[in-house]
């Protein structure tokens, strides 16, 4: 089956997008359903006693809208239509039978009867609906309360569910649902003995990032639904001072935090703040750039990666920073994920973004654009798949991932006349593998491949370079999506948003990617635990 293709198309020889036919039949015009006639309303109080009048057997005359202009000019020309027409009582040779006299006025003397048990049931139907419209309004409101509770469970549009993957999602969902449940009975055994939280409960660590940007806020929006509490402990590295300002700000003062001085001494049964430099009184300004909120953010970070490292915390959430203010002599790094390789002994990491809709990763990171064609190299191609590859599995729990690779040139070189580097680098490659048993495609042209949806079809997309990939996904996934840092020992995760100084303080920024940022640890931390049990019980 040929393959749909626009004027940008990509090349004849280049592997095929799998399961990519398209369903004909589904696209030819099917013809229309018969009309089913419709049901003659029920006849009103009202109803005048001539047929001619009333319509056949005392029902009311078909009734004209107001644009129903030829219905109308009918009327007026003398061209009833089937109703009066129909009301016309039998003849018999130019004179009505005794039979259809008789009949007619045995209707008339029933319709008084039959008017008044309409008007019965027209006012039960009534009582009926003004009886059901105050239960109607509560399931309104519970479902607004349900919708403000559980906003992962928002309807995704069409289109989503048509490129997402259904399985692992549904799987997905199923486990976090069941890990909810799990979790309520070991948050109530623990606040009875004392707060101690059960095995399955993780504690995640969230660093505040710039306190002048939107960090504080979507951290407080995110940690108010019940069920992200119910599924860890979490532990916010910033200010209490800080947070106690945004909190008041946000009107959320009957909800209250738990200073901890440190890791070891936070509560399972609240949100807990440490602080993380000594607490003078900085003034805060939200939308300003300013040192002293640079310096605050890397004194979170550097305090949350400590226990990070030393397995106190299961995961690590980091808000937005800065990277200009945040610069120091300790951090001289163009992000996180820079920052943190240095401090694991990682020589190599994957910038992963993730949603429910796709995965994307990038073969070179924070590099300018000047500088992306000598950083793709067949190696470097080669090590983010493998961490690609690994990462999908381990982290994702999918056992047989199938990954589509973008061309670095427009139109993926187009066969050589825009470049080589398709042809020289990233397709041997994609063959080796592929003869290898792994499941990898392309190159593709980044325009079509997302403009077609064609992600859908994959677990996870490699673009060459930073925009290539992160323009399509916010695009797609801005509000849901995450940055996961793939190919560490510790499970890192941030919202896919920076700093947003124009909107800080003003109780406008949306939490739902800080949120999916929480979800995203819980998932990935209980995924790996399990993988390392599964791999180590192998041969038992």
């Amino acid at each position: 089956m040929e393959q749909r293709q626009s004027e940008d198309s990509t090349p004849d020889s280049l592997v095929p997008l799998p399961n990519s036919s398209v369903d004909i039949e589904a696209t030819q015009p099917t013809a229309s359903a018969p009309v089913e006639p419709t049901a003659q309303p029920a006849p009103a109080e009202n109803t005048p006693a001539n047929p001619r009048e009333g319509g056949r057997r005392g029902q009311p005359r078909r009734e004209f809208t107001q644009g129903d202009n030829n219905g109308r000019d009918n009327r007026q020309n003398g061209r009833h239509d089937m109703v009066q027409k129909d009301s016309r009582p039998q003849r018999d040779n130019g004179r009505r039978s005794d039979d259809t006299r008789d009949q007619q006025t045995r209707e008339t003397n029933q319709r008084p009867a039959q008017n008044q048990r309409t008007g019965d049931r027209q006012a039960n139907r009534e009582r009926d609906a003004n009886s059901q419209e105050p239960r109607n309004r509560e399931q309104a409101s519970q479902a607004r309360e349900t919708d403000k509770q559980e906003p992962r469970n928002r309807e995704q549009s069409g289109r989503d569910r048509e490129n997402g993957n259904p399985e692992n999602r549904q799987r997905e969902s199923r486990q976090r649902d069941a890990s909810v449940n799990e979790s309520d009975d070991q948050a109530s055994r623990a606040d009875r003995d004392g707060g101690q939280p059960g095995d399955n409960r993780l504690v995640i660590g969230i660093s505040m990032g710039d306190y002048n940007g939107i960090g504080p806020e979507v951290i407080l929006k995110a940690l108010q639904y019940n069920r992200l509490q119910k599924l860890c402990t979490p532990v916010i590295y910033g200010s209490m001072r800080i947070m106690n300002r945004y909190r008041n700000l946000l009107d959320m003062k009957d909800w209250n935090l738990n200073g901890a001085p440190s890791i070891s001494q936070i509560s399972h049964k609240m949100t807990n703040v440490i602080t993380c430099w000594p607490d003078q009184q900085q003034e805060i300004q939200p939308g300003q750039v300013t040192p002293e909120a640079g310096q605050a953010a890397f004194a979170c970070l550097q305090r949350a990666v400590d226990d990070l490292k030393e397995g106190k915390i299961d995961a690590l959430v980091t808000a937005p920073i800065n990277k200009y203010n945040i610069q120091s002599e300790e951090f001289k790094f163009p992000g996180h994920t820079e920052y943190l390789a240095e401090q694991f002994g990682v020589a190599d990491n994957l910038m992963f973004m993730v949603s429910e809709q796709l995965r994307v990763g990038v073969v070179t990171g924070h590099v300018p654009l000047g500088r992306v064609r000598q950083n793709v190299t067949r190696e470097r191609i080669l090590q983010k798949l493998n961490l690609m590859m690994q990462s999908l599995k381990q982290d994702f729990g999918i056992e047989k991932p199938k990954i589509a690779v973008l061309g670095l040139n427009p139109h993926a070189g187009e066969e050589g006349l825009l470049g080589n580097e398709e042809q020289d680098i990233i397709k041997p490659l994609l063959n080796d593998l592929r003869n290898k048993g792994q499941l990898v495609f392309g190159p593709y042209p980044a325009d079509g491949f997302f403009g077609t949806r064609s992600y859908g079809k994959f677990d996870a997309v490699l673009a060459m370079y930073h925009d290539q990939g992160l323009i399509p996904f916010k695009s797609i996934a801005f509000e849901e999506g995450v940055n996961f840092t793939a190919g560490m020992p510790a499970v890192r995760t941030s919202p896919d948003h920076g700093t947003a100084y124009d909107i800080a303080g003003k109780n406008l920024a949306d939490e739902t990617s800080m949120m999916q940022a929480i979800y995203t640890a819980i998932d990935v931390a209980r995924q790996r635990k399990e993988y390392a049990e599964l791999a180590a019980n192998a041969l038992k």
